[in-house]
């Protein structure tokens, strides 16, 4: 997702709306797939981080699926502590 495209989604809050945000950016994802040394470190160039945002676009149903049941488990449990 281009930042820009997430910025016009945010516009339609209030700026005092309480929301739960995950992202991702190159850097970020490089960090993750690098080794501990500086032989390990891992790189993508821009053409193969937009292959790797391809990617995740396609299959991010799966990812927010599972992140709906956590967040249902989240809620029930402060609902049921209450």
């Amino acid at each position: 997702m281009k930042v820009k495209n997430l910025i016009e989604q945010l516009q339609a809050y209030t700026p005092d709306t309480e929301l739960i945000v995950a992202y991702w950016d190159k850097e970020t994802v490089e960090g993750y797939a690098s080794g501990w040394g500086e032989q390990d470190r891992f790189v993508l160039t821009d053409d193969q981080w937009l292959d790797v945002v391809d990617k995740y676009d396609d299959g991010e149903w799966h990812w927010q699926s599972s992140a709906a049941q956590d967040f249902t488990d989240m809620a029930r449990d402060v609902v049921a502590s209450e």
